[in-house]
């Protein structure tokens, strides 16, 4: 994921010719279409498309399809992951920080979890606060224990009505993760922030 700094000054002037050139074709498409003309499948009129998933001519890999079915994509590799399909870390031994952010007791009070073999085998409050009044060094209660692949799994929750990943580019773990399973519902949601992740083994 790539964000970007706005410029100061003056924005340069060629994204803004290419819009306005754009928008100058599609409405003279628009103007002279007539409105009766239908759009055709370019494979239909086009013997020598290829299906970029198999590299065959489309004329004989929609052959190859049961009528019945619609034929299917195989995702790109340039294709980014999205609610549901978002991959399971890797790695099975690694310490992290989790900073959950909910309507709890501990809220906004950084964790520091240890995995060994996929097992959460510590989580330690990294300082003390929040509305119980946590105490840096203590354990971290069984619902804190969360590996990566348990944030992920959040980010995979397709029953939720709302779910927001921040997933850098060349990543193997998401930067945060944030859960609203019921958009009706108040003081439910919650937010993962996963950071200093370092990997042991």
């Amino acid at each position: 994921m790539r964000t970007t700094t706005p410029t100061r000054g003056r924005a340069p002037r060629l994204p803004l010719l290419a819009a306005a050139g754009a928008l100058v074709a599609c409405a003279a498409l628009t103007g002279c279409s007539g409105g009766t003309t239908t759009a055709t499948d370019p494979a239909a009129t086009d013997p020598a498309a290829t299906d970029p998933a198999t590299d065959l001519p489309l004329e004989a890999s929609s052959a190859s399809a049961s009528p019945s079915t619609s034929p299917s994509t195989s995702p790109s590799a340039s294709a980014s992951p999205t609610v549901g399909t978002y991959p399971a870390f890797g790695p099975k031994t690694y310490a992290y920080t989790l900073v959950v952010s909910c309507f709890c007791v501990d809220g906004g009070v950084p964790v520091r979890v240890t995995v060994e073999d996929g097992e959460v085998v510590s989580a330690v409050y990294l300082r003390g606060g929040g509305r119980g009044g946590v105490q840096k060094g203590d354990d971290a209660p069984d619902y804190r224990r969360l590996t990566l692949d348990d944030v992920i799994d959040a980010a995979n929750d397709t029953d939720a009505d709302r779910v927001d990943v921040v997933w850098p580019d060349g990543q193997d773990h998401p930067s945060s993760v944030a859960v609203d399973p019921d958009s009706r519902a108040v003081d439910e949601e919650v937010a993962y922030t996963v950071r200093d992740v370092v990997v042991t083994g």
